[in-house]
C-alpha cells in the first residue's frame, strides 16, 4: 500500500511539473512570447552598444589628451 501511494503521489507531482513546464514553453513560443523575447534581446543589445560607444568615446578623449600633453600640442 505504501509503495502504491508513493508512486501515485510521484505521478501526480510529475504530471503537474510537466503541465506547468509545458504551459511555460507553449507561451514562450507563441507569437506574443517570441515578440517579447525579441524585444528583451533588442533592449539588451541597445543598452550594451550604448555603453560600449560611451566607453569608447571616453577612452578616445583620454588618449587624445595624453597624446596632446606628450607632444606639447596643447593649445
Amino acid at each position: 500500500m505504501g509503495k502504491r501511494l508513493f508512486w501515485f503521489a510521484f505521478g501526480i507531482a510529475l504530471a503537474a511539473l510537466i503541465i506547468l513546464k509545458g504551459k511555460e514553453y507553449y507561451e514562450r513560443f507563441t507569437p506574443k512570447g517570441v515578440a517579447e523575447q525579441i524585444s528583451r534581446t533588442q533592449q539588451g543589445a541597445t543598452s550594451w552598444l550604448g555603453e560600449f560607444f560611451e566607453n569608447l568615446s571616453d577612452s578616445m578623449s583620454e588618449r587624445e589628451a595624453e597624446l596632446r600633453e606628450a607632444t606639447g600640442l596643447d593649445g
